[in-house]
């Protein structure tokens, strides 16, 4: 043979050994190098699920090595039978690892349309499996990449954010210190609560609206104007609990964080802490964690989880909302519909939005587990961080639940911005409202379940929230920026001491870094390390990325001011009901009246829209949690965005909304309120709103979309 045609030949397949190490070192490429380097980046997605570092080790092994091994297995298996249909198996192997890996590179470089993408991924993919095939340079260049498993795992093991989790960390130990005035505490800290949303126009406590929060004022002290320093619980947890500064460098761990609330008690006080998110109380102190995995479920809901993780990391950006949503939980990714929406967060997990995750993230769950535990006597430490009210939001304050897996701002979150029109984030604003009346409801539950105890008045009590959130036309939703600091950086701040029976309300500016020094004051305890200073004059809020973002307190408090002023307009201020929260919208004055005695027309549909609800039920039962029929939701053709709705129950008009387009489709989602249900069957009629006048009803003119004739 010529030299020539020997150029051209096609090579020889590898043998099964040479074969399995490509395929290792595709894979490594393809697959376990993107992931490594997302959760080595975000190591707190292994400490908010609590994993050992022999859980993490078994996994990333078994990551980076049972795949190409059960591939070699079956192609040795194949060759028994056929060594030609074993190489055509190898390189279809080879094809689609190809692909993965040109895909990835095409995201670098565009963001879509999906499909082109893919398809050009695929086409990439073939060539470079022929060059494989056919190419002595390239079947060179695949068995200088046989090496790329161990370099991608000693960078995650040895040199990313995560391989302090995996070696021994420096033993954390509680202080020896003395309490001249020791009294039992308890400590709870909300999540994603911005202190205006807890406000009136006049900076008071709507009693009729959060009952249990307006009844710790009176017995407390309320810090009106705290400031956290820290968007992401990640990093604003462990600076409450420590008194020091955000770090973002740190991991939320006893370890990273040695001097502590938990450090400060841990010798003198019997401890006990539900902490979803952060590592912070030691084993030590804390005791083992009830909740935790053993190996096998561990590895099996890592794998679960990181099932959806990598689809929404390797296919293209705009094929990311028909998956599981991942972006700011640290489990329950892959989780069926009928799993409860919870929500866990941290610095940079995926982009930082949006949540969906499991029952270790329960905030029901983690209160009835707080109250379970509470001791009825004793010098006693116990510690809670509830989940609540962090987005999604499905609850109403009477604790019922209006959904159990889908919501509805999903699409309006980008890695950067809330991009929701303005009825959006009035209607985002409304459900957000309803989860601060539900975390009144769990505050209540817990001062309740104290009192039950005896113990309210001997008790230090502490109250506050880790961050806010904002939901302002094209700015970040988590992370504050200069026009969002009014609803990000200020949170709620109470505390009870010992003996406390009259409220007392302090409005110079506070930082949530004063509160363990504070509990250590009223404890008569010196404490054993130098917390951070109070600026009382400058915020500077730690986003986990870029610098900090700055205002002046003074600009802030007039910042969340404006945002207290827009929930009055929009859902009543002072001394306003609840049922005023659905008592809004451009057809509001529709509400309460029978569409058939409406002046104008309230007829049939003539077949230019028609609607279909989602999951319609009938049924109401007050005495079951989850009632979907509160909140009508489906999608319409045959309207424009923006278009009126308005939902009858029984004959009256319950509430008003709008269409909204949402990933291609027309949709609506209206909350009802409660009191507008009778138990049992109830009779739904949406309408469309063709015409109003000034928001009453004027000349309405009512379409209806459903139900339909035929239904």
């Amino acid at each position: 043979m010529s030299d020539r045609a020997d150029s051209v030949a096609p090579l020889k397949a590898p043998s099964i050994l040479m074969g399995g190490l490509h395929l290792a070192a595709l894979w490594a490429l393809a697959i376990l190098q993107p992931l490594l380097n997302l959760l080595g980046n975000n190591p707190d997605f292994f400490v908010a699920r609590d994993n050992t570092a022999g859980q993490i080790t078994l996994f990333v092994l078994l990551l980076a090595f049972l795949p190409p091994l059960v591939a070699t297995g079956i192609e040795a298996l194949i060759n028994f039978l056929s060594s030609r249909v074993r190489w055509i198996f190898h390189l279809g192997l080879c094809a689609v690892l190809f692909a993965a890996f040109s895909v990835q590179i095409l995201k670098q470089f565009a963001d879509g349309p999906a499909w082109p993408m893919i398809i050009l991924g695929c086409i990439l993919g073939g060539l470079l499996t022929w060059a494989y095939a056919r190419a002595r340079f390239m079947r060179s260049m695949t068995d200088i990449l046989i090496v790329a498993p161990i370099v991608v795992l000693v960078s995650f093991f040895f040199f990313s954010d995560a391989s302090e989790l995996t070696t021994s960390p420096e033993e954390v130990s509680a202080k020896q210190v003395t309490a001249t005035q020791p009294a039992p505490v308890v400590m709870v800290i909300f999540d994603e609560f911005p202190a205006g949303s807890l406000m009136t126009p006049s900076w008071n406590i709507n009693p009729k609206r959060f009952p249990n929060f307006a009844a710790l004022k009176e017995t407390s002290n309320w810090y009106r104007n705290t400031a956290t320093d820290a968007s992401y619980t990640a990093i604003a947890v462990p600076s409450i609990l420590t008194g020091q500064e955000a770090q973002r460098d740190s991991l939320p761990t006893a370890a990273d964080h040695p001097d502590s609330i938990f450090t400060l008690l841990g010798g003198d006080w019997k401890t006990h802490a539900v902490e979803p998110i952060t590592q912070i109380c030691t084993e030590e102190i804390c005791g083992e964690r009830e909740d935790g995995d053993s190996m096998g479920e561990a590895l099996g809901s890592l794998y679960t989880d990181l099932r959806a993780v990598s689809a929404h990391l390797l296919l293209p950006a705009d094929m990311g909302s028909s998956l599981p949503d991942i972006s700011q939980s640290f489990q329950g990714f892959g989780g069926s519909n009928q799993d409860s929406v919870e929500r866990g967060k941290a610095r940079q997990w995926v982009a930082d939005r949006l949540a969906e995750g499991g029952a270790a993230l329960s905030a029901e769950t983690d209160v009835a587990r707080f109250i379970s535990t509470l001791p009825a006597s004793g010098q006693t430490f116990d510690f809670v961080h509830v989940e609540k009210p962090h987005y999604p939001w499905t609850h109403y304050p009477s604790g019922l639940e209006y959904t159990g897996a889908t919501e509805d701002f999903r699409n309006f979150i980008t890695d950067t911005d809330w991009t929701g029109n303005d009825y959006l984030s009035d209607r985002a604003r409304q459900a957000h409202m309803l989860e601060v009346g539900y975390t009144d409801r769990l505050l209540g539950r817990i001062i309740n379940a104290i009192k039950s105890k005896g113990r309210w008045e001997e008790t230090l009590f502490v109250a506050t929230a880790d961050h806010g959130a904002a939901w302002t036309r094209d700015a970040n939703r988590r992370e504050a920026e200069p026009q969002t600091m009014g609803q990000i950086s200020m949170v709620p701040m109470f505390i009870k001491a010992p003996g406390q029976t009259k409220g007392e309300v302090i409005d110079r500016p506070t930082c949530t870094t004063e509160i363990v020094p504070e509990m250590a004051r009223i404890l008569g305890i010196d404490l054993p390390w130098e917390p951070a200073e109070c600026d009382r004059k400058t915020i500077r809020i730690d986003n986990g990325t870029g610098p900090r973002t700055t205002a002046s307190f003074a600009s802030t408090i007039k910042q969340r001011q404006e945002y207290i002023d827009d929930l009055a307009r929009l859902f009543g201020g002072d001394g306003a009901p609840w049922l005023r929260a659905f008592e809004w919208g451009e057809s509001s004055g529709l509400i309460g009246m029978n569409p058939a005695r409406l002046t104008g027309q309230a007829g049939a549909s003539l077949g230019g829209a028609s609607l279909r609800p989602e999951a319609f039920t009938s049924g109401f039962d007050p005495e079951t949690v989850y009632n979907p029929i509160l909140r009508q939701r489906g999608t319409v053709t045959g309207l424009d965005e923006g278009a009126s709705l308005a939902v009858a129950v029984n004959g009256r008009v319950a509430a008003v909304g709008q269409t909204y387009e949402d990933n291609g489709k027309m949709r609506y989602s209206i909350l009802l309120p409660q009191t507008a249900f009778s138990p049992g069957r109830n009779r739904i009629t949406i309408y469309e709103v063709s015409s109003t006048t000034g928001g009453g009803s004027g000349s309405a003119s009512l379409t209806q979309l459903w139900p339909t004739a035929d239904q």
